[in-house]
């Protein structure tokens, strides 16, 4: 199966490719009654086939393959209709990775959600029993085969209005995605992802993670919330709180580092991305450049298991530090400080360190932000905060 999938047309590189179907092998296949583990792989590649060469996607189909070919041009007929009038095929011609992650989505979607449905909804159970023992005896099974798809196919059109509602919704749900992925980081990300993270892409599409982070990245895009008191040539320091007690916002946290980051980029500012757990875990500095997709994955890998004490003083300073070797340019700077109550837990309020910091921030024009993602009845005065704000306040940004 593997080989035959390696003769997928497409432009892909071999090693491309091997990376993209390995992620699809990793998918468990649950045997059907009448469809085995293997056939659910044909349909993913006739899926690839029809949005790799369109409608001649017949000639994809192995001709010795009796048992099930009818079935496979029964369902791409059907695909290939709903595909032609939602996708036009011509947005799927600019990019063979895309056409494997759509190809992908609906095959898992109809591979958990539909097979095991219809195969209820059609009775396969009766079928096989009625033929059971014409199978067994039967040198040549090529015409019962025949037989018992011309009984499926005509379940499957009694029961065609709700499968093409099930499938609308599967083919609006991956385009939704697919296209805020293209929204977020260009159309140019098919070519620019790499294998290692292939499978976490997968996950994130199935999560509707991009369409939500597009959301968030949107509501942020604002002159008010992003360019309040602050001189254009101003350096962005995004300190991000990475415990697993945080990961419930990844979406929200990852929507305002994007807008920060474009805005920056727009206005010819440096942006500096810190993640840290109990200390730094580590930093990414673009100088005037896009947040890099992969950078994207590995900071999102970078949560922590355990909720411990932060050292908050430790963060500040570092983030002072960043400014002072990224300001040389700069006359203000802004840090957001994305975190919960653990805040709360080491509070750093040592008057000499206070003072110090007042003094710092008033002689760079540097404000902080504080977004705060954790319990409000654990919420605080935050004396270096020039700003405070919840999700609910930052929902409200027009």
């Amino acid at each position: 199966m593997e080989e035959l999938l390696l003769k997928n047309p497409s432009s892909l590189s071999d090693e491309r490719k091997e990376a993209l179907l390995n992620l699809l092998y990793s998918e468990h296949c649950n045997d059907s009654i009448l469809l085995k583990s293997d056939d659910f792989y044909f349909i993913f590649h006739d899926l690839w086939s029809l949005f790799e060469i369109g409608e001649e996607y017949e000639k994809e189909i192995i001709e010795e393959d009796i048992r099930l070919k009818e079935w496979r041009i029964f369902l791409l007929d059907f695909f290939s209709a709903r595909n032609a009038k939602k996708l036009h095929f011509e947005y799927l011609k600019d990019s063979s990775v895309k056409n494997f992650f759509i190809a992908l989505y609906i095959w898992k979607k109809i591979k958990k959600n539909h097979f095991e449905d219809m195969r209820k909804a059609l009775k396969i159970e009766k079928l096989i029993t009625e033929y059971e023992k014409e199978l067994a005896n039967s040198q040549d099974n090529r015409d019962i085969y025949h037989e018992i798809h011309l009984k499926v196919q005509s379940y499957w059109y009694m029961n065609l209005y709700k499968f093409n509602t099930i499938y609308d919704r599967i083919l609006e749900e991956v385009m939704e995605e697919i296209k805020a992925v293209e929204l977020l980081f260009d159309d140019k990300i098919w070519d620019t992802i790499s294998n290692d993270n292939l499978k976490q892409f997968m996950n994130y599409i199935e999560a509707k993670h991009f369409s939500e982070v597009l959301f968030w990245k949107s509501k942020f895009q604002t002159e008010q919330f992003l360019k309040v008191g602050l001189d254009p040539n101003s350096t962005y320091v995004f300190c991000v709180q990475k415990d697993i007690s945080m990961k419930r916002s990844l979406t929200l946290q990852n929507g305002l580092a994007l807008a920060v980051s474009e805005f920056s980029q727009k206005n010819e500012q440096n942006f500096v991305f810190l993640s840290f757990i109990k200390a730094i875990v580590q930093e990414m500095i673009t100088h005037k450049e896009s947040l890099d997709f992969n950078n994207y994955f590995e900071l999102d890998k970078s949560f922590g298991l355990k909720t411990e004490q932060i050292n908050y003083k430790y963060i500040i300073n570092y983030a002072f530090t960043m400014l002072k070797l990224e300001l040389s340019h700069s006359s203000s700077g802004k840090i957001y400080l994305i975190c919960n109550e653990l805040l709360f837990d080491d509070f750093p309020n040592e008057e000499e360190w206070i003072e110090a910091v007042t003094d710092y921030k008033k002689s760079k024009n540097i404000e902080i932000v504080v977004i705060y993602m954790g319990d409000k009845t654990k919420l605080q005065a935050i004396w270096f905060a020039d700003k405070v704000l919840i999700p609910k306040q930052l929902a409200q940004f027009e």
